[in-house]
């Protein structure tokens, strides 16, 4: 999965590179800004292809300046089958 909730599967965004609202506009993700401020991606995974999420792989970080942190929140699951 190449994408991250709120964003087309496949596109390789956030949600703010969908809305074009990432700090740099050539960013496609907050946290791909790397100035040392600390940014958060969100969104919810909606579709069904993609879940459930069974691991998450995180890159970039071989910079010793750089680091990451991320959370998976709880499961929720609604809508029609």
């Amino acid at each position: 999965m190449n994408y991250w909730g709120g964003a087309s599967p496949g596109s390789g965004k956030c949600a703010c590179g969908m809305t074009r609202s990432c700090p740099y506009p050539a960013n496609m993700c907050n946290c791909d800004k790397e100035d040392g401020v600390l940014r958060e991606d969100s969104g919810l995974l909606t579709d069904k292809t993609h879940l459930p999420v069974k691991q998450l792989r995180f890159g970039d970080t071989g910079d010793s300046g750089e680091e990451g942190y991320h959370t998976l929140g709880k499961l929720k699951c609604y809508g029609i089958q």
